[in-house]
């Protein structure tokens, strides 16, 4: 995994699984469980790009 930030500063985990041809890309909050994937920035709400986020 690696951390990621969204423009508005927060943090966020960037996840990425490879199965076969396809890649999937999975957003996450600080911790490991399944039900903190996200879709939009918990700080902002901003929907989540990979592209956009920074180093």
């Amino acid at each position: 995994m690696q951390q990621r930030f969204c423009s508005c500063g927060c943090a966020v985990w960037v996840q990425y699984l490879f199965h076969r041809t396809n890649l999937q890309i999975i957003f996450r909050s600080k911790s490991d469980r399944i039900d903190d994937y996200l879709t939009r920035c918990p700080c902002c709400g901003k929907k989540l790009d990979v592209n956009e986020l920074g180093y």
